[in-house]
C-alpha cells in the first residue's frame, strides 16, 4: 500500500478521455476541475469515475464528492443516472435523508427513470439511519408504481428489521416475497437466523436453517458463526459443534 501511495498521481488522457491513475482526494478534485475546463468537456462517464472512486476509496469522501457534484451543475455538465445513484449514496452515508429524496426528484426533471440501484440505495439509506419503517413504506410505494426491486433491495430491509428487533416481521417478509416477487438467498436468511439466535430462539433458528439446507440455499460462515453463538447462548455447546464448517 505503502508503494501505491508514493506513486506519481497523474492525470492521463487515453483516446480523448481522462482517467486518475491513482485515487487521491487532492488529484481527484485537480482532475475534475481540469475536466472542466475543457472545451467541450469529456463524457459524464469520466466525472462519474473520479466521483465513484473518491466514494469508494479508504475515506469515503462523501462531502467531496457532492461538492464535485455541484460544480457539474454549475458548469452547466448534465449528470445521468449513474452520477445521481453515486451522490445519493453520499447523502445517505452522511445521515441526509432528504437530500437524497431531493435527488430523486431531480432524477425524474431531467427526465430519468430511477433504476434498481437508486431506490436500493434509498432503502438502505433509511435502513442505515434507523428509518426501516420509513423504508417500509417506501418499498410499497414502490411497488405501487410499477417499480421491482431486487435480492438486494429485499436483504436489505430484512436486515434492517432485524437489526431494530423486527425478527417477525422479517420473517413476515421473507414468506410475501419468496417465489413470489425474488428468489430469497443466504443473505436474508442469515439475517433472520442471527436475530432469532440473539433472542435466543435457537430452534425457530434451527428450523430455519433446515429449511435452507432443504431449498439448497447454502449457509455461509455468518451463518454458521451465528447459529454456534446462538446454541452456545442457550448452554448448549454440544449442538454448537454441530455447526463448525
Amino acid at each position: 500500500m505503502e508503494e501505491v501511495n508514493r506513486r506519481p498521481r497523474t492525470l492521463v488522457k487515453q483516446s480523448k478521455e481522462f482517467v486518475i491513475s491513482t485515487v487521491d482526494v487532492d488529484n481527484a478534485v485537480s482532475s475534475f476541475n481540469h475536466m472542466l475546463c475543457v472545451n467541450p468537456p469529456p463524457p459524464i462517464i469520466e466525472f462519474n469515475k473520479i466521483l465513484g472512486s473518491l466514494v469508494k476509496s479508504k475515506n469515503n469522501h462523501y462531502p467531496t464528492a457532492i461538492s464535485l457534484f455541484n460544480q457539474l451543475e454549475l458548469n452547466r455538465v448534465t449528470p445521468d443516472i449513474v452520477t445521481f445513484n453515486i451522490v445519493i449514496n453520499c447523502y445517505c452515508h452522511l445521515g441526509e435523508i432528504n437530500f437524497a429524496f431531493s435527488l430523486l426528484g431531480k432524477i425524474l426533471k431531467f427526465g430519468f427513470q430511477p433504476n434498481i440501484v437508486t431506490l436500493t440505495t434509498l432503502i438502505k439509506g433509511m435502513c442505515l439511519n434507523s428509518n426501516v419503517k420509513e423504508a417500509l413504506h417506501f418499498h410499497n410505494h414502490v411497488l405501487a408504481h410499477g417499480f421491482h426491486l431486487d435480492q438486494v433491495s429485499y436483504g436489505t430491509l430484512i436486515y434492517g428489521l432485524c437489526k431494530i428487533g423486527e425478527t417477525r416481521a422479517a420473517l413476515q417478509m421473507l414468506r410475501k416475497i419468496e417465489g413470489k416477487l425474488v428468489n430469497t438467498d443466504v443473505v436474508m436468511y442469515t439475517a433472520i437466523i442471527d436475530s432469532l439466535c440473539k433472542n435466543k430462539d435457537v430452534n425457530d433458528a434451527y428450523e430455519l436453517y433446515s429449511e435452507m439446507i432443504t431449498k439448497r440455499i447454502s449457509p455461509n460462515v455468518v451463518t454458521f458463526s451465528a447459529l454456534i453463538y446462538g446454541f452456545c447462548m442457550v448452554g448448549q455447546f454440544k449442538t454448537s459443534i454441530w455447526f463448525v464448517p
